[in-house]
């Protein structure tokens, strides 16, 4: 066999590569309408601001004092770096987004106040990578992490607002 034969790809069985189109085109899609429920959303909340929406059993377990819930996400995966323990596995839980607070209530609990979120990024497809003001890190990996971003945007937005005395 040629130096050329061997470096050539070994053909790949029949139907893998048709499954290989169909995940990359249903990755794309679900990418899409993540995208689009985000500009939607972006939309509204310049508009009516952030919605409040009825709050569950699990979040009305997790609600303090005057706090206004605005988002639920179910089956999502936390996982902590840069922390002085190490970090934790990922933890599945369902996240709670609320006007003082996002929520990841699961095995264990995890809260971060929004005024400590210093940046956000949206990476692959499930991904929203948070960095705190104290330099730790959380990866928070659910369905239409594009929509979770904006919410987050504008809770952290109107906390910022009534910080700064303003409606």
């Amino acid at each position: 066999m040629s130096a050329l034969e061997a470096s050539l790809p070994l053909p790949l069985p029949i139907g893998v590569e048709g499954a290989a189109v169909r995940d990359a085109q249903t990755i794309a899609d679900r990418i899409a309408a993540d995208e689009t429920a985000a500009d939607d959303a972006r939309q509204a909340y310049q508009t009516d601001g952030l919605p409040a929406i009825e709050p569950d059993a699990g979040a009305g377990a997790i609600l303090q004092a005057g706090e206004t819930l605005h988002a639920i996400h179910a089956s999502a995966l936390l996982e902590e770096a840069g922390l002085p323990s190490g970090g934790a596995q990922p933890r599945g839980g369902t996240l709670y987004l609320t006007s003082e607070r996002v929520v990841h209530s699961g095995t264990e609990a995890t809260e971060l106040p929004l005024a400590d979120i210093e940046e956000m990024a949206v990476a692959l497809e499930r991904l929203v990578l948070i960095r705190r003001r104290d330099g730790s890190d959380l990866a928070l990996e659910v369905d239409q992490p594009r929509l979770l971003r904006v919410q987050l945007a504008a809770a952290i937005a109107a906390v910022r607002a009534r910080q700064a005395g303003r409606p």
